[in-house]
């Protein structure tokens, strides 16, 4: 597989929960992970690698790992390690959906943790770009309410790949997850109004 578009990826832990995010460095078949030090990463025979490419999508994979000391003067890190996809589980789509500006301030709530305030970019029928200066996990599961068409939902979505933005902020692309009766008519709607110049 070919990513042209991935700047990040998420190493899974032995136990398959916990994930630690890495730089990626991609050169048309070949993938290269960025670690901070000799021992963030380790060779594997088989280790679960989710990958971020923004035209792609959000690729599950299984991977085997070679770290080694890096020896190419274009790549900024000095350990690395050579990624080989030995199968791919799922691919996620992310830009299936017609995506409109949205602009709006939101309190969100994080599950388990709490609230935080967060700017929502835009939003299509299948998920929101959002952008906060708290930090988040992907995987993480994120709610908010907010009104479509005069009926106000409370949404759920799921945090699917990360931005680093200036200012100590960043951006996250969220999936949406159950949504609620009728709204998936109503955002289908408030889309096609709003790239329509009819809604504000």
């Amino acid at each position: 597989m070919v990513f042209n578009h991935c700047t990040v990826c998420a190493v899974y832990g032995p136990d398959g929960e916990t994930q630690k995010r890495i730089p990626v460095y991609c050169a048309g078949e070949q993938i290269t992970l960025l670690p901070g030090t000799e021992h963030e990463l380790s060779d594997s025979a088989k280790v679960r690698i989710d990958f971020f490419d923004s035209q792609i999508g959000y690729v599950q994979t299984e991977c085997r790992l070679a770290v080694r000391k890096n020896d190419d003067p274009a790549i900024q890190s000095a350990w690395v390690a050579d990624c080989s996809i030995l199968e791919v589980l799922q691919i996620r789509e992310m830009r299936r959906f017609i995506r409109v500006g949205l602009g709006k301030e939101v309190v969100m709530t994080l599950l388990g943790k709490g609230d935080f305030e967060a700017l929502i970019q835009n939003i299509s029928e299948g998920g929101i770009f959002f952008v906060s200066t708290t930090r988040v996990q992907c995987g993480d599961i994120v709610s908010f309410s907010y009104c479509f068409m005069e009926q106000e939902y409370q949404m759920k979505a799921e945090v699917l790949r990360e931005e680093e933005l200036l200012n100590g902020r960043y951006g996250y692309g969220c999936q949406f997850q159950e949504l609620p009766k009728g709204a998936g008519r109503d955002i289908r709607q408030f889309v096609y109004l709003r790239e329509q110049g009819r809604i504000l």
